[in-house]
Order: C-alpha cells, then structure tokens, then sequence
C-alpha cells in the first residue's frame, strides 16, 4: 500500500489536429520546455523527500502527451525510473484506479493522466477541490486503505511561453 501520491496533470498539449485521434496529441514545444525549465519540475520535485524521490514508481496514462510528461518528470527526479503505462489514467476509471492503488507496494507513487480525473481524485481523496493547470500537481499522504488522505502540497503548473 503506497503513502504517498503524486497526482500529475500532463503538460500543455497542441490542439487536435484534423484527423488526429485525441490520444496522439503531444505537448507543444513550449509546454515541453516550460516542464524542463527552472521553474518546471526540477523546483517542484524539489519539495519531495529524498527517500520518496528515491523509492518512487512512475504509473502515466498510455497518451502521447501523458508519457512525454511522464519522461520530464523521469528526468527531474534523476533518469532513474521506468514509466508503467496505466490505461485507468486514460480510461479515468476512478474504482478501477483506487484498486490499483490498493494492490501496489510503492512507497511513493506518481501517476500522470489528465483532467477532470486528476481534480476529480484530489476531490475524493482529500475532500478539497482543486483545478490542475498543466504541469500542475498535487501530493497527497494517504490514510491506511487508500481512499482517504491529506494534501500535502499543491503546485499549479510552470507558466508556458509560447512563441508567435
């Protein structure tokens, strides 16, 4: 049973393209920066302890711009982690989540997916409503069982500079 979660909304991403699958979406150049940026999640992961950066386990959902969110956050946290690609992050089957949670031995356990499901998680599990900007995170220490926690701390996403 994990302690603590680290809920993770994927960076910001390019729009649809004309007969792209929603799936496919990748993050733009600049969201792809602002996460590998100073103020990206090399400051954020910061606030982590050194044993849970050390012992973490990385779940992202299987999209494109989940996973290469996932790899910036590889990177923040030394390069050292496999990413699992956990299809309830895409799917955002909360139960199926919550079990997956359950059966894990992580002692810190990231997972990156998307909105509404990463707000809808901090909402049941901690009873506060929060709204993820991308990049954003929250980290919650969780009661024994999983389904209820505390919010540690909240990071709203790095600011993106896009280009014109």
């Amino acid at each position: 049973m994990i302690k603590k979660l680290i809920l993770v909304r994927h960076g910001k991403a390019a729009p649809t393209a004309p007969g792209q699958a929603d799936f496919d979406r990748e993050l733009t150049d600049a969201g792809r920066a602002a996460l590998a940026s100073v103020d990206g999640f090399m400051r954020t992961f910061y606030l982590l302890d050194a044993h849970s950066a050390s012992h973490a386990t990385l779940w992202s959902s299987p999209a494109a711009r989940a996973m290469q969110t996932a790899a910036e956050v590889n990177r923040a946290l030394g390069g050292e982690i496999d990413t699992v690609p956990v299809d309830t992050l895409w799917e955002q089957d909360e139960e199926a989540f919550l079990q997956q949670l359950a059966e894990t031995d992580a002692d810190c356990l990231i997972a990156v997916g998307h909105i509404p499901f990463m707000n809808n998680m901090v909402e049941r599990l901690t009873g506060i409503t929060l709204s993820l900007k991308p990049g954003g995170m929250a980290t919650i220490d969780l009661e024994e069982g999983g389904t209820s926690g505390a919010l540690d701390w909240f990071v709203q996403g790095p600011p993106v500079k896009e280009s014109r």
